[in-house]
């Protein structure tokens, strides 16, 4: 009898631990296509040509296009961090890349390399990080309109709270996203 409440007992910690494996298992792949990372180097290179946090850079990837270098929005914006042709036209000015094509949106350098000048000229524009990515959601021009309606921002530099709510709920996926790209980067 002895032997038998032995062997139930095994098998009964056996069963815990391959429970508990699958479990684990199951955490890790769904951390790894929540918060997937590709392009490490790009944004690596642009986040410190810009003076970005390369945690913020691959969070807004995420959020935007879940690392999706084809990604197309309905609004047509291209790639990785979901940049509109007419933004990037600026963008190429600004950078004084003469044989910029829409297309270049496309691949994963161009988009990054862009992306991150564009949210650096949002940072130095807005400061707040709640509201130069509400600005990369809404537009530069909504978010200059909501800084100077006092019902939103008391202050005109920071949001007291953000009207639409799609930018919300975008501004608040980011910077939680963050802490999961902590320390992979």
């Amino acid at each position: 009898m002895d032997k038998t409440k032995k062997k139930s007992k095994s098998v009964y910690v056996i069963a815990f631990f391959v429970i508990i494996a699958i479990i684990l298992l199951a955490m890790l792949i769904f951390y790894k296509v929540r918060y997937p990372l590709k392009y490490n180097e790009y944004i690596a290179k642009y986040s410190n040509e810009y003076s970005l946090s390369p945690v913020l850079v691959a969070s807004l990837i995420n959020e935007e296009s879940s690392f999706k270098s084809n990604a197309v929005s309905k609004m047509n914006a291209i790639g990785l961090m979901q940049i509109s042709p007419s933004t990037g036209k600026y963008i190429a000015e600004k950078l004084g890349d003469q044989n910029f094509d829409t297309s270049d949106l496309f691949d994963p350098e161009t988009n990054i390399k862009y992306g991150c000048y564009y949210l650096n000229y949002l940072r130095n524009k807005f400061e707040d990080v709640t509201v130069y990515l509400s600005a990369y959601n809404a537009g530069e021009t909504t978010v200059s309109l909501w800084l100077n309606n006092k019902e939103v921002s008391l202050n005109g530099q920071t949001l007291d709270k953000i009207p639409y709510n799609a930018t919300k709920i975008y501004t608040e996926r980011i910077i939680n996203g963050m802490k999961h790209y902590k320390g992979r980067l």
